[in-house]
């Protein structure tokens, strides 16, 4: 899974403007961003990084649905403070 150190960011471009910055938008999705593109004026399409997109398919898969459910069930599940309580 695609787990970042950073907070993701969204930026909105216009499909005039991606095409003159091409090369800076494809290093900011590089980078783990999301860029939504507006074409007349309106948000169309998202371009992700591939890691980000995998996660997001896998997250959307039964199979992989059917697979949590299961398991939610099957463990035993612990509080916060049973995990964390001597941290803190």
């Amino acid at each position: 899974m695609y787990i970042k150190d950073k907070a993701m960011t969204t930026t909105t471009i216009t499909s005039a403007k991606l095409r003159g910055n091409m090369a800076e938008a494809l290093n900011d999705v590089s980078a783990g961003n999301v860029l939504i593109v507006k074409r007349r004026g309106k948000p169309d399409i998202a371009l992700v990084d591939t890691d980000l997109l995998e996660d997001y398919l896998t997250v959307q898969n039964p199979r992989f649905i059917r697979k949590v459910s299961r398991a939610r069930r099957e463990t035993k599940l612990y509080s916060f403070e049973e995990v964390f309580g001597d941290t803190l």
